[in-house]
């Protein structure tokens, strides 16, 4: 028979309930308002600049094509 008292563990729940809550916090407010959609507008472009590199450099180290060839087709791919 389970113990009654026995007290159960929900710190991941906690947790996964709070990181949940701040994203869609953050989200809402980057979609939702003016200031948000300026916000996500100013960084739209570096975070796309970032997401290139990573993933031409992760090419460039696969199959050993240069990097700026990889940057230079993603650049057309992304726009």
């Amino acid at each position: 028979m389970k113990n009654p008292f026995e007290k159960k563990d929900n710190t991941t729940l906690v947790i996964a309930a709070t990181a949940g809550a701040l994203t869609l916090g953050a989200l809402a407010y980057l979609f939702l308002t003016e200031s948000g959609t300026n916000t996500w507008n100013s960084i739209e472009h570096k975070f796309k600049d970032t997401a290139k590199n990573l993933a031409a450099g992760f090419i460039s180290d696969k199959t050993g094509i240069h990097k700026k060839t990889v940057k230079k087709v993603a650049d057309h791919i992304v726009k």
